[in-house]
């Protein structure tokens, strides 16, 4: 019979390895929690959402915990519920780094003027004819905006598109490049 002292180096060593795939698909469902926060969701809301209590969301913002320990079958779950395709999991096609500087800037204007206009996602993509997580896309800067998806977002929130277009054309032309 192994000793105590056994047993505790053994549980030492399985520590988990690093999965890139794991990490990736986390990272995603971690940019849509977040950006659900950001638009003023509750954790318990979010939890709701994925079938899980208000303080595993909460550890799962806090970084404290999260995706080193979530199953592939949880975390296709947590996808489906928000709407996630399967290959933004895996990080083909177009991910935010094909997205220019200047659309970010502009799904970043677009979300400050949500802001200030007190709707939700869920209110705008109602009155946009779009649907919320479209419009978290754009917001977060996943994806840019489409004419269509500019002009809804903007006539919903009150605002002229060529407002947003024009700020952030200044934006973008006062940002300095940078070397990477």
């Amino acid at each position: 019979m192994p000793r105590q002292q056994d047993k505790t180096r053994t549980a030492s060593k399985t520590v988990a390895k690093h999965d890139p795939e794991n990490a990736q698909a986390w990272a995603v469902i971690m940019a849509k929690i977040l950006a659900l926060r950001a638009q003023g969701k509750t954790m318990q809301q979010i939890g709701n959402l994925f079938g899980v209590g208000r303080d595993t969301v909460s550890r799962w913002i806090s970084k404290e915990f999260g995706g080193e320990k979530t199953t592939f079958g949880d975390m296709l779950r947590y996808a489906k519920a928000l709407e996630v395709p399967f290959e933004e999991l895996l990080g083909t096609p177009c991910n935010s780094a094909c997205v220019s500087a200047y659309n970010r800037t502009v799904g970043d204007i677009l979300q400050e003027f949500a802001q200030d206009s007190d709707m939700s996602a869920t209110d705008i993509a109602t009155t946009a004819n779009l649907s919320a997580n479209e419009i978290n896309a754009v917001f977060s800067g996943q994806t840019a905006a489409t004419p269509e998806q500019l002009y809804g977002i903007c006539t919903a929130i009150e605002i002229n598109a060529s407002i947003v277009l024009k700020r952030a054309a200044k934006e973008a032309n006062n940002t300095p490049l940078s070397i990477e």
